[in-house]
């Protein structure tokens, strides 16, 4: 609040906080000292029962549990470890025909490429043709012309 005071530009706002910076010291203050309170005790125990000194035989088929879970444990990384090698030999496999793909795709543009070079080429060559019987037709037109005048 103090601080909004301060900002805002209210009466009073360095009163309120120099009081609002004397608590919070004396708040820090007592809180540095230990009291002295009952510390507590967990029963860690009752979490983990192969804590327990007293109780050998729980904490021997704790044990026995323990291992029979670790060896659990054990066969499901192995069999994670199974399917990841199966995952990655598929991801070679498709890796490879996908690079197949591509190379005969790049195989196949050549090829277009080429066709479409060779198409262009019988165009031009058309085209000049076309012009070249279009002005023998127009030289013949006017042979004609002449003639008949």
């Amino acid at each position: 609040m103090a601080a909004m005071f301060k900002f805002l530009g209210w009466r009073h706002a360095n009163t309120i906080f120099i009081v609002g910076i004397l608590v919070e010291a004396s708040v820090f203050f007592i809180s540095a000292f230990d009291w002295g309170g009952d510390t507590k005790e967990y029963q860690w125990e009752r979490v983990f029962p192969q804590l327990d000194p007293e109780d050998n035989s729980s904490s021997i088929s704790s044990i026995a549990l323990a291992e029979g879970t670790q060896q659990q444990q054990i066969q499901k990384i192995m069999g994670t470890m199974m399917t990841l090698n199966l995952s990655v030999t598929e991801l070679n496999n498709a890796t490879e025909k996908l690079t197949k793909s591509v190379s005969m795709m790049e195989k196949n543009y050549s090829i277009v490429s080429e066709s479409t070079q060779k198409y262009q080429t019988e165009i031009d060559n058309l085209s000049n043709k076309i012009a070249r019987a279009n002005e023998r037709l127009q030289d013949f037109d006017k042979f004609n012309f002449n003639k008949t005048v």
